[in-house]
Formats: C-alpha cells, structure tokens, sequence
C-alpha cells in the first residue's frame, strides 16, 4: 500500500486550525499571539513557565502573574490567573476538535485510537530544533492520554509554527507574510484573491489588505483585474516572493519528521487516517474547507480533461491539484 504524506496532511489541518484560533481571537479581542502564550502557560511547568515577549500586556490585562525564582532572581516564572484560564478557554478550539471527532468516529465501530498520532507528534518533536518542545514531551503526553487525535494536532500545529516563525525572523520576514506567500502557492485560480486569503487565514479585511500592499511593494506578488468582474482582484506569487517562500518554509523539518516516522515506527494502512481525520476537520469546520480541488465533490473528469460543475468551467490539471475556496468535502 502506498505511503500518504503524513505531514502534508497535518500542515493543512494545522492551517485549519490557525484560522479558527485567529476567528476566536478577533470576537474577544484578542492577538493570535497573546492566545499562544496562554495556551503555551496551561502547559508548562516550573522549568518552563519564563517570560514571553507578551508577558508585560497580558499581567496589566490580569490574564498571567510573575514572581522571581527564590533560588535564582534572574529568572521570572510566569503564571496563568482564573481570568487567563476564562479567556483561554473561550479561545480554545474545542468546539471544532469536537465536531471533528465526532465526523471521524462516525460509522465506526470502534472510537479512533491515537496511537498513530502520537507517533508522528513524537516524530515532529525529534526532528524540531525547538528544545522548548523537546523538553518536557513525555510529560505532556502523559498528560493528554485522554486527548482527541485533534488535540494532538493542534500541539503540532504549535509546534510547526514555531518552526516557520525561527525562518522568518532569519529572514527578517513576517509570519503574516509567509502565510500570505504560502496561501498563494497552494490556491487555485477560484482562490487567489483577498477575500478568499481573509476567510483562509482568519485574518480582519484591513490586515489582509495592508499585508497585500507590504508584499506588492516587495514585488513579491502582483495584482491583476478580473476580465469579468473589474471589482475583484487576483493575486500571483511573482518569482521573488515564491523563492522567498521556498526559504523560508521549513521543510528540513518535515523530512527530517517523516524518516525517523519511516525508520523508527509504524504507521498502520500507509496512513489514511490522516486523510480521514483532515477531510473530518474540513467538515467540522463553520468556514470552507479549502481542500484540494479534486476532492470536491462538484470536481469530474470528463473526456478532455477536468470539470468544475459548480461554475460549469474546465479546469487545468494544475487548478485539480491546488486548494480551492468552493471545496465542499464529499
């Protein structure tokens, strides 16, 4: 049986599960940063619970306290108050985790084990630089033994992050940038425009749009006009800004991630699961799903090639392959 990407499918699921966090950050008021900070705080422990950059807002905002280690008053420990726990709690994607497993239990006989998602969390952890994230992961595993296959993803998700922001900061890059960048090689020709990057990156329309202008500037994208709506713009990666991406995206630790998966542990039916849990995140999801254009179920191949029956427009096998805004999950 062939082998499925494993880690492709988690950077989608964890690209879906950023846009959620930011819709929830933005009905609280709220910076996708200061959640992960708290979010970050639920899970250390002494060892690991010093200052962020964010630390000073989210104390005058009576989310977190600090206080100088008795034996080392160099080192400040930082710790969550009821009121971060209340805000976090509200930020939290529990509610789409939940919607999600219960898609991906669904017509099973049996709850999905999450083994198989354990392993390829340990695989990620191995290969990330990150020594915040190797320290204390037995801990957090044993920790989570009643956690959802989703909650596992979403502490990939963390850890992938962190990865792609230790690239930008070499780069001297944003990560909005990058997200941008990367969203723009991955869409098709349906979902290469700013409304369809706002609703991706659950991002405000002035961030997006300001992120856009930045980025123009670089030259590394450019704006064309709809031929037939002259109101809608489409956005292209031009050669800069795609080589800039490719620097920028952390693939060593991908490759890095996938053959200690291959060459130290098992991966159960070349790893469906993932496809399965993926297309239950998408269902689960209040937005679009944004999978690829293929695996939608108004996607067909006719006789001279592929077909979008939703617009009743050809498609080039390029578009198939790429992710659109009109996905809906079959």
């Amino acid at each position: 049986m062939q082998k499925v990407d494993i880690f492709e499918y988690v950077k989608c699921m964890a690209a879906l599960i950023r846009s959620e966090e930011r819709k929830k950050c933005t009905e609280l008021r709220l910076q996708l940063m200061h959640f992960e900070v708290l979010d970050y705080l639920s899970h250390s422990n002494q060892y690991t619970d010093t200052p962020a950059a964010t630390a000073s807002y989210l104390e005058k905002k009576g989310y977190i306290e600090t206080h100088k280690d008795e034996e080392d008053k160099r080192i400040v420990h930082v710790h969550l108050l009821p009121s971060g726990h209340a805000i976090l709690k509200k930020t939290r994607r529990t509610e789409l985790f939940n919607k999600a497993t219960l898609v991906l239990n669904k017509n099973k006989p049996n709850p999905v084990q999450q083994q198989e998602f354990e392993q390829a969390l340990n695989a990620l952890q191995k290969a990330s630089q990150s020594q915040s994230f190797k320290s204390g992961t037995n801990k957090f595993l044993n920790s989570q033994k009643k956690s959802t296959v989703f909650e596992l993803i979403g502490y990939m998700s963390a850890l992938i992050r962190s990865e792609e922001r230790k690239r930008c900061t070499e780069l001297k890059l944003q990560m909005v940038h990058f997200q941008i960048l990367e969203y723009l090689s991955l869409c098709n020709k349906y979902s290469d425009t700013p409304a369809a990057i706002t609703n991706y990156l659950g991002m405000t329309r002035g961030t997006v749009s300001q992120t856009l202008i930045i980025l123009e500037k670089k030259e590394f994208i450019q704006k064309t006009r709809d031929q037939t709506d002259k109101r809608v713009y489409h956005i292209q990666l031009l050669p800069k800004g795609l080589n800039t991406l490719e620097i920028a995206k952390p693939t060593a630790l991908f490759k890095n991630a996938t053959a200690i998966l291959n060459n130290e542990l098992s991966i159960n039916g070349g790893g469906e699961i993932f496809i399965e849990a993926l297309t239950a995140l998408q269902k689960a999801n209040n937005s679009q799903s944004f999978g690829l254009c293929k695996t939608c179920k108004n996607f067909s191949k006719k006789s001279k090639g592929f077909f979008f029956e939703l617009t009743q427009e050809n498609l080039s096998k390029n578009d198939s392959e790429k992710i659109c805004l009109e996905h809906a999950p079959i």
